[in-house]
């Protein structure tokens, strides 16, 4: 049967069919698409900053492992998304970008606010078209969400040129929802690798943000077979239980230093799904430097070719659902031993400084985590920054993911607001409880879309972690001081207190000391059940740091002190 549809109501209608739920963005100034979403029953989600929104999308996207959509408008409005798209690319988020273009007939003629905007875009997305006919709109939408969800996720990009916008589109109906298909590794490539796997003795897994969009206890199942130690970069935290006796926390650079000894007596390591960014393979160089490695990837251009071994091209899962039935031999009760010391060294250690934060004065970010971990429920979401003092969740064993539980973080990218906005996206996507730790540069930055919590009524708890302005700056300055140059990155007078709005929806709270903090905080988990948005200032000490992280210049601490340390 063939329709004849308005392209707005098409795009909705074909959005529908494929379970999208809600719209974020800001709609270009003909407003055609508002007299489209009454009969859709979606939700558009109208943000101040094109940015925000993309950040909000990929949050809903990440928390839901489906694709998200974000509408704008043309030129400003299009590049004002490139630093969304820019996360959304490097964190795997499956999300549509629908923009309004200049219209054919105007193109080259300096038309209002027109831009190339697929060059701008085309770098930072899976695919980016144009929609030069209405017959092709509906293929668009079709082969975009194809693309946002298979393979690698993440973002896709269609521009409706204006004067497209009032012809009638040719549909076939109904609209065909799209398809999420499997990519099992060849017998070839999983042979290699199980020619390694098989005669190892200290094996180490390594879980990466691509193994967080499937529910699935293979992986767990794997690492008791052989006694692997099981590692997730940052952005895989939460795809394994963090409470299994096999997992010893985040690799590279926020591995515990009493976990390192399994990085660098291990005899193989497995990443699952990863990129093998720079902070997840910080001193591989060192640890690493006569290991194989056996990478597991669904995209070619995710493989990391620095390192010597076996590239398996293929779902992770898949994967190791295949080694699973071929592994016979017993793990090694040495090893196993090993992993068993260096987490209790590392438990040990963060109850030994717990202990001393007692004769700190303030509250102690650490101190922070365990009332969170102990009080809080344990399915929630934890949507975190990759600031000064909000990187000390990073470091476990001082925070722990439960089984049911989920972690959102910025991708290697660490775009300055991204959390704060995805909580956004995330509570919409999820009854589970929804917290975002942050810092205060980078809620402050997100602020122009706190009114769009408060106008669609929106419950979270906001940590904001409040140091007087850009702490990892501050850092940097006080730990290496330029000569000559005293730029104030953070302020005494930027603690007096972040400026909430006051409504009746909006439950605003303070930690100033250890004595209140538990209170304080139980208080903010009661509003939150209330349904309000809860705003806990956390005043935080600018030393308050992790140990790995303390003598920092540059992007990462120097090889020496860490091998120092251990």
């Amino acid at each position: 049967m063939t329709a004849s549809l308005l392209p707005w109501d098409a795009i909705i209608g074909y959005l529908t069919s494929a379970g999208v739920r809600h719209l974020f963005g800001l709609p270009s100034d003909d407003l055609k698409i508002v007299s489209s979403l009454p009969s859709s029953g979606m939700d558009f989600i109208l943000c101040k900053d094109q940015r925000n929104a993309v950040f909000m999308a990929a949050g809903y996207a990440l928390t839901t492992n489906q694709m998200s959509v974000c509408v704008v408008g043309k030129g400003p409005a299009l590049s004002n998304t490139l630093t969304g798209l820019l996360e959304a690319k490097n964190l795997g988020a499956p999300l549509l970008l629908l923009a309004l273009g200049t219209g054919g007939d105007k193109l080259g003629t300096r038309s209002f606010q027109e831009a190339d905007q697929i060059s701008l875009v085309k770098p930072l997305v899976k695919w980016a078209y144009r929609v030069e006919h209405v017959d092709r709109l509906v293929w668009a939408l079709e082969r975009a969400a194809f693309l946002a969800i298979n393979g690698a996720p993440g973002p896709v990009y269609i521009e409706l040129p204006e004067n497209l916008m009032d012809q009638p589109v040719p549909t076939g109906l109904p609209f065909i929802p799209p398809e999420k298909l499997s990519c099992s590794p060849s017998l070839r490539e999983l042979d290699a690798a199980w020619e390694i796997i098989k005669t190892a003795r200290r094996p180490v897994i390594l879980v990466g943000g691509g193994m967080k969009s499937v529910t699935n206890d293979v992986i767990g199942i794997f690492a008791d077979l052989c006694g692997a130690a099981l590692f997730a970069t940052a952005s895989g935290r939460s795809a394994v239980d963090e409470e299994d006796e096999l997992f010893c926390g985040v690799a590279g650079l926020y591995t515990d230093l009493s976990l390192r000894k399994i990085w660098k007596e291990s005899d193989v390591v497995i990443a699952l799904g990863s990129r093998l960014e720079e902070t997840a393979t910080f001193e591989w160089d060192i640890l690493l430097e006569d290991t194989p490695l056996i990478q597991v990837n669904v995209e070619l251009e995710d493989f990391a070719h620095e390192y010597r071994g076996v590239k398996v091209l293929g779902d992770g899962y898949a994967a190791l659902e295949q080694w699973v039935q071929r592994y016979r031999h017993k793990p090694d009760g040495a090893w196993l031993e090993t992993i068993r010391r260096c987490k209790q060294k590392a438990f040990s250690n963060r109850a030994i400084y717990l202990e001393e934060l007692k004769k700190a004065p303030g509250i102690q970010v650490p101190e922070l985590l365990e009332i969170i971990q102990t009080d809080f429920p344990e399915k929630m979401v934890l949507v975190q920054e990759n600031g000064l003092q909000d990187m000390w969740s990073y470091f476990y064993p001082y925070f722990c993911f439960m089984q049911g539980s989920l972690s959102i973080v910025p991708s290697d990218q660490t775009s300055l607001g991204f959390g704060a906005a995805a909580a956004l996206g995330a509570s919409l996507a999820t009854e589970r409880p929804v917290v975002a730790l942050v810092g205060d540069g980078a809620f402050n930055l997100f602020c122009s879309d706190f009114m769009t919590a408060v106008q669609y009524q929106i419950p979270l708890i906001y940590l904001v972690l409040n140091n007087g302005g850009y702490g990892w700056l501050q850092n940097q300055m006080n730990y290496k001081p330029l000569s000559g140059q005293s730029l104030p990155f953070v302020s005494e007078a930027a603690k007096t207190g972040i400026q909430i709005p006051q409504y009746e929806f909006v439950e605003s709270l303070a930690i100033r000391s250890k004595g209140e903090a538990r209170e304080q905080l139980q208080l903010a988990w009661q509003k939150y059940q209330e349904k309000k948005l809860v705003v806990v200032e956390v005043y935080a000490d600018l030393a308050d740091v992790h140990e790995k992280i303390s003598h920092v210049y540059g992007d990462f601490p120097l090889y020496e002190q860490q091998a120092s340390q251990n």
